[in-house]
């Protein structure tokens, strides 16, 4: 309500909340949409707000950010500078209350943010750029694109918005769709804060899996049309697998780490590391297998004899 450009409509999405949440919102501040449901998760919390907002622009906002004054009037305005682009982002300052780290800006003070700046893009504008199809392959390395950001809400609605089974990385799945189907456009200015309290959602346990899942299926969207991506997402995949060998071998399950190591060559053949542990383990990895499989026959048959 602070913004230069006050937004036309404000949606909140009370996802199962036990604690007043949505009636605190509805005394405070009656002008706010409240949309009250099960708990199902950011996803689905995000896609049910989309599918009752009106206007054609969509700026979403998130329990751990916080806009600047100019957030809202600078994502439509970018999406006004650059018609072509069907969704804008901008910079944030990060701030972890648990570490007490902060960076005034992410695109410069972030090691892993820096190759924003050997992305081709289609022209530029001041500090913001034109993205194509070469921020979909920077984005198969890894985010670098992040929230409060606005999508024309079209262009949400044909992408089908946010995987509801894909949780803690959902907003990379869905830049990575976004980036590969329409231009897009990027500031390096700063419109919000984010605030990192202890382990906000994305950094929990299982992001890794949920990695994985996205990879997978951006592998399966790029196969075989564009071999480069394919080749950049089997590789990564690959990592996955081999750093879980690495974990399967230090608890002593020689056999699990040799199987994992096996899908790591199967997707990544040039990493020889892969290749000399799947000589070197495969006696014990083996015999391992033989009495597993032993095993599970005594424990078949004792539950036929039953």
């Amino acid at each position: 309500m602070n913004q230069t450009r006050i937004p036309d409509e404000v949606v909140l999405v009370d996802d199962g909340s036990t604690d007043g949440t949505g009636d605190w919102i509805r005394s405070h501040y009656p002008q706010t949409q409240v949309l009250t449901t099960p708990n199902g998760g950011t996803s689905r919390a995000r896609n049910r707000g989309a599918q009752e907002a009106h206007g054609d622009v969509l700026v979403f906002l998130d329990h751990d950010d916080t806009l600047l004054p100019h957030a809202v009037d600078t994502l439509v305005r970018l999406l006004a500078e650059f018609p072509e682009a069907r969704a804008a982002f901008a910079d944030h300052i990060y701030t972890n209350l648990a570490t007490g780290i902060r960076y005034e800006n992410h695109h410069s003070s972030q090691p892993s943010f820096h190759r924003l700046s050997s992305i081709p893009a289609i022209r530029q504008n001041g500090n913001a750029r034109l993205y194509g199809r070469s921020m979909h392959r920077a984005l198969l390395h890894g985010n670098l694109l992040q929230q409060p950001w606005a999508i024309h809400r079209q262009t949400f609605l044909e992408l089908k918005g946010f995987e509801p089974d894909i949780r803690y990385c959902e907003d990379w799945d869905l830049y990575l769709r976004i980036a590969a189907a329409v231009p897009l456009v990027l500031s390096d200015e700063v419109i919000s804060n984010h605030i990192i309290e202890g382990e906000n959602l994305h950094l929990a346990q299982g992001q890794e899996a949920m990695h994985q899942r996205v990879i997978l299926r951006q592998i399966r969207a790029c196969f075989p049309a564009r071999p480069r991506e394919v080749i950049t997402l089997c590789r990564r995949l690959a990592n996955y697998r081999k750093c879980a060998g690495d974990l399967a071998r230090q608890e002593q399950r020689i056999a699990d780490a040799w199987k994992l190591n096996l899908q790591a060559a199967l997707l990544w053949p040039r990493d020889h590391v892969v290749v000399g542990r799947l000589m070197l383990w495969a006696p014990r990895a083996l015999w391992e297998m033989i009495l597993q499989s032993a095993q599970r026959h005594r424990d078949h048959k004792g539950e036929f004899s039953k």
